[in-house]
């Protein structure tokens, strides 16, 4: 297996944000045309886990962010704008040709978590392009199994894989979640479980 060190000038963009949380969190209504990114869990402990979901708000200037536990953030206009030109850059990746476009990382155990990644099209329509990241690991690039004949996880996916995970810091199970903003975010990206 090959060993690198995970890096991004992006890099803790979720701490940042947990400083500026939004100031009505139950007043903030996020709607599918709103999506600009969201993160799905699939993992033996959670099946159906929200992992992040990043949403334009009317009210407020800036991206808001609502990570695993339902937390309501703002996001600085530097990292929302990193994150989601790396979500971009990952659209015009070859497809994997694997059930929900899944790029497996080789890890010596089976079972491991899928990061359902979803981004709109850049067309303007509802579409959403799914990428899914299966074992992930900032020390381990290398696939399963090669796509086309690429070997390691893209530098684009990884770093972004690598920042939206951040969102899921804190999320153990059986801790405190929001559900009432996560039942909201479930209700906007309906059908994407």
């Amino acid at each position: 297996m090959s060993h690198q060190s995970w890096s991004s000038p992006f890099a803790s963009w979720h701490n940042r944000a947990l400083l500026t949380p939004h100031p009505s969190p139950h007043a903030f209504n996020p709607t599918r045309d709103s999506l600009q990114l969201a993160v799905l869990l699939n993992a033996p402990i959670e099946h159906e886990g929200i992992s992040l979901a990043l949403f334009k708000d009317p009210t407020v200037t800036q991206i808001v962010a609502v990570d695993s536990l339902g937390r309501v953030l703002l996001v600085s206009e530097k990292d929302a704008v990193g994150i989601l030109e790396l979500a971009r850059g990952a659209l015009a990746l070859p497809d994997t040709g694997a059930f929900r476009n899944t790029w497996a990382i080789k890890q010596p155990a089976t079972s491991q978590p899928i990061h359902r990644i979803f981004i709109p099209s850049a067309s303007g329509t509802d579409q959403l392009h799914e990428i899914s990241v299966q074992g992930f690991s900032k020390e381990i690039r290398e696939l399963r199994e090669p796509v086309q004949d690429i070997q390691e996880l893209p530098p684009v996916l990884w770093e972004l894989t690598g920042l939206l995970l951040e969102a899921r810091d804190g999320a153990v199970y059986g801790a405190e979640r929001d559900e009432v903003v996560l039942g909201k975010v479930r209700e906007a990206v309906g059908g994407l479980f």
